[in-house]
């Protein structure tokens, strides 16, 4: 039997993403390391809380780092669930189920795993206490907690109204069960938009919040996506009846993506399409589910905004496990999310306590490809650390944001904190189709078998 087409084009995408890992990996312009510190013989026990994307590439990278020491990792979920692939569900170029792994699939050899959750920290005895098995203690502790979406801070909405009155939210999961409700509902929404266009006009309004947001190009996706599929385009295809449909993007703060360079070309990209609108500096109070009207702060004047179909990214927050905790900053820009050195990952006040990922709270910062950065910088650091050494390495504020402007074509927005950083030299705002084919049919097989397992 021949091989299809895609199937020869998903090998020949992966032998690309092994050359990419050899060729870029090994020196990570993105980081200030060289691994000065591969590995130290110490014994200590490392506790790992959480069992994420952070978690567990951090937890794969510290065996190599301290291979005498007794890893923990603590983490409720059982199965695992790859959160990037959502997009493709939704818009019904993956199965709900292929995003998912079990945990003890990617568990890295000679890490004890918990199935617990942390109720709460005391970093002045060094232990944490787990619903079950009560106080843990450590040498060290890297908190890898993710983040919470936090409906609830939105009068009127909560989670129970997600896929009801033509509202839906790709990011409403279970991380625990490894489920993912918001693709499916958010796929059923691309189709009763569509279906609704072809009766009459549609509003359709997107709200992101004021708030750090996991996966800052998720509403962009979104707009993006749908519109292309009203066009014609994508697995549903029809007619073109795009015209019809009125999109919105409100947004909380006044930029598209954290960085200026792809943000000037991303609203030029959105302004160019004659039915899409934006609203800057708007965070969204509350939606009166019924009426179908949500209400946003402005500049501190109330803001009544009508739609037909809503979307909506959560308000996001650190777990109440970190919130409520000295591990917390109490103040400033980064009020309640880990309380760090944004170079060194190490917290400000206990020395032997480091933060990774999404729980540091950073703007620009809450994505896979930057907990796979952090995760490099934690493997130096934490056998400097067991050494007593200074900590040779630092995080650069590395993100990638993929922004699917439609059908086969992705702009892959990757940026530290002085701007561009592409890996490869092309004019990194221009949408090309070899993004949209690695992310589509590769980034999933390097997820689980190259970033889990501290191998790019």
């Amino acid at each position: 039997m021949k091989r299809s087409f895609d199937a020869d084009r998903r090998e020949a995408l992966k032998k690309l993403a092994v050359g990419g890992t050899l060729a870029f990996g090994g020196s990570l312009p993105a980081a200030e390391t060289k691994l000065s510190m591969p590995s130290s013989k110490k014994r200590a026990r490392i506790v790992i809380a959480g069992g994420g994307t952070a978690g567990m590439a951090v937890a794969s990278r510290i065996r190599r780092a301290a291979p005498n020491a007794e890893i923990v990792l603590i983490s409720p979920n059982d199965m695992h669930l790859y959160q990037p692939g959502q997009v493709f569900a939704a818009v019904g170029l993956y199965r709900d189920s292929d995003n998912v792994q079990p945990t003890p699939s990617i568990l890295p050899d000679g890490v004890r795993w918990l199935k617990e959750s942390v109720l709460f920290f005391d970093p002045e005895s060094s232990s944490l206490k787990c619903d079950r098995s009560g106080k843990i203690v450590y040498d060290f502790l890297i908190v890898a907690l993710g983040c919470e979406y936090d409906y609830e801070a939105i009068d009127g909405l909560g989670i129970s109204a997600i896929g009801r009155n033509s509202i839906a939210s790709l990011y409403l999961n279970d991380t625990v069960k490894g489920s993912a409700k918001g693709s499916e509902i958010t796929r059923k929404w691309f189709g009763d938009i569509r279906e609704s266009a072809d009766k009459g006009s549609v509003k359709v309004l997107l709200s992101d919040p004021a708030t750090p947001v996991k996966g800052e190009g998720v509403s962009l996706d979104i707009l993006f996506l749908c519109n292309d599929m009203l066009k014609g385009r994508g697995p549903r295809k029809g007619a073109d009846i795009h015209s019809k449909v009125k999109f919105t993007l409100a947004k909380g703060s006044d930029t598209l993506i954290g960085c200026r360079g792809y943000d000037k070309a991303l609203k030029k990209r959105v302004a160019a399409e004659n039915n899409f609108s934006t609203l800057f500096s708007h965070e969204l109070q509350s939606v009166d589910v019924d009426r179908k009207v949500a209400t946003f702060s402005a500049g501190g004047v109330r803001k009544e905004v009508s739609y037909d179909f809503l979307h909506v990214t959560p308000p996001m927050r650190a777990p109440d496990a970190l919130r409520d905790s000295p591990l917390a900053a109490y103040e400033g820009e980064h009020t309640g999310w880990f309380d760090g050195d944004e170079r060194t990952l190490r917290h400000k006040t206990y020395p032997n306590v480091f933060g990774i990922g999404d729980i540091l709270g950073r703007r620009s910062g809450m994505s896979g490809a930057a907990a796979r950065d952090q995760a490099i910088v934690m493997q130096d650091n934490i056998a400097a650390a067991l050494e007593d050494k200074p900590l040779p390495a630092k995080y650069l504020g590395y993100t990638a944001v993929p922004v699917r402007t439609r059908f086969g074509r992705e702009i892959l927005a990757e940026y530290d904190r002085n701007g561009f950083d592409p890996t490869f030299p092309l004019d990194p705002t221009e949408p090309r189709w070899i993004w949209w084919e690695m992310d589509l049919h590769l980034m999933r097989w390097v997820y689980f078998n190259l970033i889990m397992r501290g191998m790019m």
